[in-house]
């Protein structure tokens, strides 16, 4: 009995060790095994999110489309027509004075006749003609009166001649334009109209009408450079539409001068 006591202790004080050791082994952490290398073998797929609602998308609209401008037609020109001559008026008659009536004389006074002269038969007087009615002589009618001449006035149309297809203005219109400038500040109601002319054809009708275009703009500009306002310039383009005169040339006309 005395031999047996030790040994129980033993294994008990074992058992009591081996316990404790276990629970050390429970509390501790896991041992994290060591990553493996990633390959394509085990590489796996990620999960592809679900598509966001971002609702339907808006209509994209076309690009508006370019139209190319075209020139308008230019209105033709108001036809002048002068009208007939107004008749002078009538000059009145010229009327003679009317005649005037001169006094009838006063018959002579009686003379009393003497005693044992004979008395002439007495004559009766002479009574003056009563006069008759006063007719009024008229002279004829003149004739119809010349219209009066009209009085000498600039001319109210001025021409600029240019050189092949040049569209600036020539050195031999400096007169011309300095003509202008001072017509312009005489008249504050004086107006322009450029009617400008090009050479061309039926097929190079568009290009006439750009050229001519082109030089009435520059007369524009260097009259405004004289300080004339442009609101009393109008423009007309007129191409190939010359009216027979020189086919190259800006007609300056004024108007409610």
């Amino acid at each position: 009995m005395r031999r047996s006591g030790p040994s129980m202790f033993g294994r008990t004080g074992a058992l009591c060790a081996l316990c404790a050791a276990a629970a050390v082994v429970a509390m501790a952490p896991p041992v994290q095994a060591a990553p493996q290398k990633l390959t394509l073998e085990n590489a796996a797929p990620l999960p592809v999110p679900p598509r966001p609602n971002l609702g339907s998308p808006k209509a994209i609209k076309a690009p508006p489309r370019f139209v190319t401008p075209q020139l308008l037609d230019t209105p033709p020109l108001p036809e002048l027509v002068e009208g007939p001559n107004r008749p002078s008026p009538a000059a009145k008659p010229a009327t003679t004075p009317s005649a005037v009536l001169s006094p009838t004389p006063a018959p002579p006074p009686a003379v009393a006749a003497r005693p044992g002269t004979p008395v002439p038969p007495s004559a009766s007087p002479s009574v003056a003609p009563t006069p008759s009615r006063t007719e009024t002589a008229s002279l004829p009618p003149p004739p119809d009166a010349a219209p009066p001449a009209a009085s000498a006035t600039p001319s109210s149309v001025l021409s600029l001649v240019f050189d092949g297809a040049a569209t600036n203005l020539p050195d031999a219109t400096e007169t011309t334009v300095d003509r202008i400038v001072q017509r312009l500040r005489a008249s504050d109601t004086a107006r322009l109209q450029l009617r400008s002319y090009a050479t061309g054809t039926s097929e190079t009708a568009r290009e006439a009408r750009q050229l001519s275009l082109a030089r009435a703009l520059s007369l524009r500009e260097r009259l405004t450079a004289f300080g004339v306002r442009s609101g009393r310039i109008d423009v007309r383009a007129l191409g190939i539409d010359n009216n027979g005169g020189d086919p190259d040339r800006i007609d300056v006309e004024f108007l409610n001068e």
